[in-house]
């Protein structure tokens, strides 16, 4: 599976200079707001704040369904299955989840490996602003 960061980063590199069309830019467009997201929802989770991490999941919800739809690739609908899969997980249930469920564990592999670059930290809403 092919991560998405380096994806989008050609994907900008390519609408800067006006050679992606419509569709596509709205692909790159829905994947980076999904995977700011995610990784919002990541780092929710890391501090131990389920809800937050359910709420925003959820909220990944629409631009992961667009980001499926205009791109059509399996990434796409790989990355869309894993977030519908922790939105839909109860609050309740994470922590087991997380413990022992192949599910979890493979919706991980995909939002860790589609949203995230190898070797960087999470970065947090609050970064994210400041940068």
């Amino acid at each position: 599976m092919r991560p998405l960061a380096p994806v989008v980063a050609a994907g900008a590199l390519l609408a800067g200079c006006g050679l992606l069309g419509d569709d596509e830019q709205g692909a790159e467009d829905a994947g980076l707001e999904t995977c700011r997201l995610v990784t919002a929802g990541i780092d929710a989770f890391n501090r131990n704040d389920v809800l937050m991490t359910v709420e925003r999941f959820d909220e990944a919800l629409d631009p992961a369904r667009e980001f499926d739809r205009l791109s059509g690739t399996d990434e796409a609908a790989d990355l869309l299955e894993a977030v519908e899969y922790y939105a839909a997980l109860p609050a309740g249930d994470y922590r087991e989840a997380f413990e022992g469920s192949p599910d979890f564990k493979r919706h991980q592999e995909t939002t860790l490996g589609q949203c995230t670059e190898p070797g960087q930290p999470i970065q947090r809403p609050d970064e994210e602003q400041q940068a």
